[in-house]
C-alpha cells in the first residue's frame, strides 16, 4: 500500500501517501472549484508520482490544479511544487525554507484568497497557515494540529477520530507542547474553533468529521490549565 486516496466531501479529495522513511501517512488535497483544481500541500518530492496517479483516478492531470495554497515550507509539504506548472503557488512571507523558494511568498498574517480565508497560526513553523474553504466548511491544518506518526482511526482514514483525539489530549497534558510555544498554540486553537469548521483536514493521517468544537473546546481547557 503506497497511498490512499479518499473523498472527503463533494469537493474535496484527501491523498495520504505513507512514508516508510519518517513512519506516517503525509497528506495533500484536491479541491475541485469552478476555476479549477486546488492543491493544499504536495507531500515530498519523491511523492509526486503518486500525486499524479491519485489525480488521473479523479480524471485529472496536474495540469487541471490552477492554485497551490501551502501550509509551511517543510520539504514534505512543498516537495511535490514542481508538478503544478499551471498553478499560482503561495505561501506566507515567513516560511525561507529553501523547498519553498519557488513559491510566491504574498500570503499575510490573515486574509483571503479565493474560496478561502486564511491565518497565520505559527507553532509548528514561524509562518504556518490554516487554511478555511468556506463551501464546505473545511479547515486544513497543516502541521499545527495533525496526527505525525500515529495509525489511521479505526474508522478510516476520514472519520469522527474517536480514537485519535485522546491521543492529542494526552499529548498536550503531558506536556507535548512546551510552555513557551504554548501561549501561540493556544491562540491558534481559538482561531480554529472562530471558523466553526466541520471537517478538519491535517498535514498527516487521519481527516476528523463531526464534533470539532467539542475537541477544540477539550484542547483548548487542558492549555490553559497548564
Amino acid at each position: 500500500m503506497d497511498y490512499l486516496l479518499e473523498q472527503v466531501n463533494n469537493q474535496i479529495y484527501v491523498v495520504a501517501i505513507w512514508d516508510a522513511e519518517w513512519n506516517t501517512y503525509t497528506n495533500a488535497y484536491f479541491i475541485q472549484e469552478d476555476t479549477g483544481l486546488t492543491v493544499v500541500d504536495s507531500c515530498k518530492e519523491g511523492h509526486s508520482v503518486f500525486l499524479q496517479h491519485a489525480l488521473n483516478k479523479i480524471g485529472n492531470t496536474a495540469n487541471d490544479v490552477k492554485l497551490m495554497l501551502v501550509t509551511h515550507g517543510h520539504e514534505d509539504h512543498v516537495g511535490g511544487v514542481s508538478l503544478f506548472t499551471e498553478a499560482k503557488k503561495v505561501i506566507h512571507a515567513d516560511e525561507t525554507f529553501t523547498a519553498a523558494s519557488s513559491i510566491s511568498s504574498e500570503l499575510l498574517d490573515r486574509g483571503t484568497i479565493g474560496n478561502y480565508e486564511y491565518t497565520r497560526v505559527g507553532y509548528h513553523s514561524p509562518g504556518s497557515v490554516i487554511f478555511f474553504h468556506r463551501p464546505t466548511r473545511t479547515l486544513f491544518t497543516g502541521d499545527f494540529l495533525c496526527f505525525f506518526g500515529d495509525p489511521l482511526s479505526d474508522g478510516g482514514l476520514v472519520s469522527k477520530g474517536d480514537d485519535l483525539r485522546p491521543a492529542w489530549i494526552e499529548f498536550l497534558q503531558g506536556g507535548g507542547v512546551s510552555k513557551g510555544d504554548l501561549p501561540q498554540f493556544l491562540t491558534g486553537l481559538r482561531i480554529m474553533k472562530e471558523y466553526d469548521p466541520c471537517v478538519m483536514c491535517t498535514g498527516h493521517g487521519g481527516v476528523l468529521v463531526g464534533d470539532l468544537d467539542v475537541f477544540l473546546d477539550e484542547l483548548i481547557a487542558i492549555g490553559e490549565k497548564r
